[in-house]
């Protein structure tokens, strides 16, 4: 989704390319990895529901909350790849897109970082919240 901001800045391209790259390349290398990471971030908070405290839990929702949210933006891309859409239309989506994803992780990780529960996200937070539960 980054790939106009990184035409227009491309420090950020280089950045991105010196510090996630090798991530994206080893997740990429390994079968099954993203299903495997989805079910651990999944169900893993609530099997293991005694042993992690629940700001654990929280975020591990959280995340799995804002992966689900990809998905849509995703399935556009994925449907339209094919088609001729004029840049003036698919720049700002997909820089829109990539511009909220990176804002909801900084957000969660700086107030991790900062010792408070990332919970001000609009909905994704509040169901994160129901899912983990009153303890």
């Amino acid at each position: 989704f980054g790939r106009f901001i990184y035409e227009r800045i491309p420090p950020l391209a280089s950045l991105d390319y010196v510090l996630l790259r090798p991530f994206v390349d080893a997740f990429h290398a390994v079968p099954f990895l993203s299903i495997l990471l989805f079910m651990t971030f999944a169900l893993g908070p609530q099997l293991l529901r005694d042993s992690l405290s629940r700001e654990v839990r929280f975020n591990a929702q959280q995340a799995i909350f804002i992966d689900l949210l990809l998905i849509f933006p995703t399935l556009i891309g994925d449907a339209i790849e094919g088609e001729t859409v004029s840049r003036q239309l698919l720049e700002p989506s997909t820089n829109f897109v990539w511009i909220m994803y990176m804002s909801l992780v900084i957000y969660s990780v700086t107030s991790c970082l900062r010792g408070k529960k990332p919970d001000e996200i609009p909905f994704i937070s509040s169901f994160a919240e129901m899912s983990t539960g009153p303890f």
